[in-house]
């Protein structure tokens, strides 16, 4: 048999290396990326096959670390995810994409108890709700035809109304209602100008109670609030269909400054704070 040509050898070459993925890093140390690893394994590690969100494990460092880097610059929009990577150096990026890209494909479907504990919440629908509730905001959302109600219990409203800071034993509850609407699909408004209610769609709640941050890792932790929802008998929702515990507090970690509260101002409008 004819010996092949140098020619053929480096066609072949060229082809095998053309055929084959790459294998590139992002030049990241993935025992320093296994800590901050955790609170990416609250949303992303998950056996849910209907799920929309990507698993992480085998995947490119270097594509991780850019959209990591793309969601800091605003690139890409998600709050979540803009929330957890503009938390991360550089080096930290490169350290989380190389923690991922060294873990097997496909090994991402069962988390670990330490991960569980982020997305297990804490907090139980409250006892005899609205009684020693105050009502500090109502919303309508006209995109859902939707009105958000929003309460605080005695310990936060109190609070507020001495210009302190949000303490542990807060609870709030946002009240989210359909609008009764009219033959023409529109929200019925009343004389006052409201939106007249209908069902109880859902309850949003969060809570802050001492200790109940401590198996939260930094980049999601938010003081020691826990998140939850409820249907209209008061039981809790499993996520999905509504968003995680470890969404939550990415979502709100952004207000940190304002006790990790997206309506801190309306409650101080309403509490009467100096």
């Amino acid at each position: 048999m004819r010996s092949p040509s140098a020619r053929h050898i480096v066609h072949a070459v060229l082809a095998l290396s053309i055929s084959l993925p790459v294998a590139a890093h992002a030049g990241g140390d993935a025992a320093a990326g296994k800590a901050k690893s955790t609170a990416c394994a609250a949303c992303h590690v998950s056996a849910n096959s209907a799920s929309d969100i990507p698993h992480l494990a085998g995947q490119r460092a270097t594509y991780i670390a850019k959209q990591l880097k793309s969601y800091q610059k605003g690139e890409r929009k998600n709050p979540f995810m803009a929330a957890i990577a503009k938390q991360l150096s550089d080096a930290d990026v490169d350290n989380v994409a190389a923690f991922w890209n060294g873990q097997a494909t496909g090994s991402d479907t069962t988390p670990s108890p330490e991960v569980a504990a982020i997305n297990k919440s804490h907090m139980a629908f409250p006892k005899d709700f609205p009684k020693g509730f105050t009502l500090f905001l109502t919303a309508n959302d006209a995109e859902k035809n939707e009105i958000r109600t929003s309460y605080i219990n005695g310990v936060g409203f109190a609070a507020a109304k001495a210009g302190k800071a949000i303490p542990d034993g807060t609870v709030i509850i946002v009240v989210h209602q359909a609008a009764k609407l009219d033959a023409n699909k529109k929200p019925v408004v009343a004389k006052d100008g409201s939106w007249v209610a209908d069902k109880v769609a859902f309850y949003a709640g969060m809570e802050a109670e001492a200790t109940w941050g401590k198996d939260i890792p930094d980049l999601l932790r938010n003081a020691d609030w826990n998140y939850a929802a409820f249907s209209p008998a008061k039981t809790a929702l499993p996520s999905p269909p509504v968003p995680s515990q470890a969404e939550c507090l990415a979502c709100h970690k952004p207000q940190s400054e304002m006790s990790f509260m997206f309506t801190l101002k309306e409650l101080k409008d309403k509490a009467g704070a100096k």
